[in-house]
């Protein structure tokens, strides 16, 4: 699939304004190209996203597909807001992408301690999944992260600082938590709460029953279970650190295998100097414990 941003500009105005005419207006373009435009990104979707008579109204798929439109939007005017700030300083540059699921205090500790060790460095920080790293260091310009991921990817180097393994949760009172052995029929009694990262080249992610959730986000997944509304495969890092939850939840018997997920640091060549690697490597091997981290 190779969809052009100004097909989405294109398809975001007619869908705002309800006409292609005013669209075209918005854009600045001509009535002709932004109907090329929209015809193009149907073609390439694969769907129509707009009834045309008597005039253009978003059929059920457009309405489906354009808060994501608009989302590509925002992060297309971000990265050529990004790049013009980049040309005009020449200051060293970090474009850093931090896990969702190590939204915690020490995090913010850590960016102190870094600013601290290196006060020229500008720095960027993207919250994102281990899985979208790969999208965001080909085609963003991101050159760090420290993620949970499952698998080394082309578009960047690594260093393992350790393993978390990974859990199933529910609440304490979900019907779950009172089987001393679950199967996967009983897990597909109820509702998942699934974790999905929006890059298009996201890994694989372990659905077990028809009727899941979808969110981006860890802990998220674990707020949601800690409230009875479903159970979540999520690494055990996260009950560590976010104590507001943990005693809310119960670790559930997993009646199949479930692989550790590892936190890596991953950086493009020739963009991250070896002292800045290394200041994130010793930093983490010291909270590695109470991270709950296996080599």
């Amino acid at each position: 699939m190779n969809l052009s941003i100004d097909e989405l500009r294109s398809f975001a105005a007619a869908a705002d304004t309800g006409s292609f005419s005013a669209a075209a207006r918005k854009l600045r373009r001509a009535q002709s190209v932004v109907s090329v435009h929209i015809a193009g990104l149907e073609a390439e979707l694969g769907c129509r996203l707009f009834d045309r008579t008597p005039k253009p109204v978003l059929t059920a798929r457009g309405k489906e597909l354009l808060p994501a439109a608009k989302r590509v939007i925002a992060e297309a005017d971000r990265l050529q807001t990004r790049a013009r700030a980049l040309a005009a300083n020449k200051t060293p540059s970090l474009y850093m992408g931090i896990d969702l699921a190590l939204e915690a205090p020490v995090m913010i500790d850590w960016l102190r301690l870094f600013a601290q060790q290196f006060p020229a460095v500008r720095i960027q920080v993207e919250n994102i999944t281990g899985s979208e790293a790969q999208w965001f260091f080909a085609k963003a310009g991101m050159n760090l992260a420290l993620v949970f991921d499952s698998g080394p990817t082309l578009e960047s180097s690594e260093r393992v600082l350790g393993r978390s393994p990974v859990v199933i949760v529910a609440a304490k009172n979900h019907p779950l938590a009172a089987i001393e052995h679950p199967s996967v029929e009983d897990l597909r009694r109820y509702r998942q709460i699934v974790v999905y990262a929006s890059a298009p080249e996201s890994a694989s992610v372990q659905v077990v029953s028809t009727d899941h959730w979808e969110v981006d986000s860890g802990l998220w997944a674990l707020g949601l279970a800690a409230k009875g509304i479903g159970w979540a495969i999520l690494p055990k890092f996260l009950l560590l650190t976010h104590s507001q939850y943990k005693n809310s939840v119960a670790a559930i018997e997993a009646p199949f295998a479930l692989e550790s997920q590892r936190l890596v640091l991953r950086s493009k060549a020739g963009e991250v100097s070896e002292n800045i690697l290394d200041w994130w490597t010793r930093t983490i091997n010291r909270y590695k414990i109470k991270m709950g981290l296996e080599n």
